[in-house]
């Protein structure tokens, strides 16, 4: 005789509801790979993607193609947007997502009339691996930007850019949205050839302006490699704070890195070599609250007469003028065979109704031979063949 054993229909409900959980699962769901060749299917891929999917370009070179991309994806399933083609003449690519990451993506021999090569909006991308190179105008005065940076959250990674000759900052942080911003890592990227421009606005990379130079941007930069960047004074542009530079090398670039405006900003370790460029720098200061440390700075040129420059201020300055010099710290810095004085005090004074010295500045423990403590980093370190 067979025993029935009766199940109430609560527990058959539930262990349906359970079942259904499991196969609807993000992590049981499979991720769709889509080969893309055009536009047109960019698009029917990018209304389709869900998290964790893969959309590749393939195919012949994109040419002339403005993209507008709205994706989103999870910390744990981004969507990548991969290619296997090379965007040409007037192409674009404007990027509005969260957890998105933009893999291997190139521009080369194009150029625009105005905007960005590449825009980022929203929070969580990563752009990897991409390289814009020579992506130039007729015109040096012709102004854009190779990367520009705006949102939260974003990482830029293992990227080159190359031989830029025009004006507009090659990697630029926007702060002026409303809400949450900054807070970007840049790191492990290659800057490289930008031959000296004509004005303002050749820096290669910036973070925020003059307007915005008082807001909290939290980046870090770090273990970047700069060569032969000479587009202007400020080779990088500090305006805003509490922002992080780090490990980055700087080799014969005839600027310098400039903490323009903002204040309570990091400089250490960084290894900066002049490597016979006049005109090459160390690391100028403006502002308050700054900690100058463990930087090795060798046989830098002229251009901000000395290693370390202390900028002089504006009383009551603007927000677009140079503010005065306070509370900063010059810690276990090791600067040799460098032009100039090694800091100079008041650098600029007497311009632009600069007469403020610098304030209770503490320097401590400065030395004048040794081998840096930090990795020379190689194009091998950087950049998208990195190894």
């Amino acid at each position: 005789m067979l025993t029935q054993y009766c199940v109430p229909p609560s527990q058959f409900i539930r262990a349906a509801l359970v079942t259904l959980c499991l196969l609807t699962s993000p992590a049981l769901v499979q991720a769709a790979d889509f080969r893309v060749a055009t536009p047109a299917e960019l698009d029917s891929a990018r209304k389709s993607a869900r998290p964790g999917d893969v959309i590749t370009l393939v195919g012949k070179d994109w040419h002339d193609v403005r993209l507008k991309l709205k994706l989103k994806g999870t910390p744990e399933q981004p969507i990548t947007v991969r290619s296997e083609v090379a965007f040409t003449g007037a192409s674009s690519l404007n990027l509005n997502g969260e957890y998105v990451v933009l893999d291997g993506i190139t521009f080369r021999d194009g150029s625009l009339e105005t905007g960005h090569v590449i825009l980022i909006r929203g929070a969580h991308n990563r752009v990897t691996r991409c390289t814009i190179e020579a992506y130039n105008p007729d015109k040096i005065d012709t102004r854009y930007q190779w990367l520009s940076l705006n949102g939260h959250h974003h990482r830029v990674d293992h990227c080159r850019f190359a031989g830029q000759n025009h004006s507009g900052t090659t990697l630029v942080v926007w702060l002026d949205e409303e809400g949450e911003v900054g807070r970007h890592r840049i790191e492990r990227n290659h800057f490289l050839n930008r031959p000296r421009g004509n004005g303002n606005g050749f820096e290669t990379l910036r973070i925020g302006t003059s307007e915005t130079s008082l807001k909290s941007a939290q980046c870090v930069v770090s273990e970047n490699l700069f060569e032969n960047c000479d587009g202007e004074i400020e080779l990088i542009s500090n305006k805003s704070c509490d922002n992080v530079y780090e490990r980055n090398t700087i080799v014969g670039c005839a600027g310098a890195l400039t903490l323009r405006h903002g204040n309570n900003c990091i400089v250490r370790d960084n290894l900066i070599l002049g490597n016979g460029d006049r005109h090459s720098g160390g690391i100028r200061v403006i502002g308050e609250g700054h900690q100058i440390t463990g930087n090795h700075i060798e046989g830098v040129g002229d251009r901000i007469d000395g290693a370390i420059a202390l900028s002089a201020g504006v009383e009551n300055p603007k927000l677009n003028q140079h503010a005065q010099v306070r509370n900063v710290l010059i810690e276990n810095n090791t600067l040799i065979d460098n032009a100039g004085k090694d800091i100079v005090h008041g650098h600029g004074l007497g311009s632009r109704s600069r007469m403020l010295f610098p304030e209770n500045i503490t320097i401590k423990n400065t030395r004048h031979s040794g081998k840096p403590t930090m990795k020379q980093l190689k194009p091998t370190d950087v950049g998208p063949d990195a190894r």
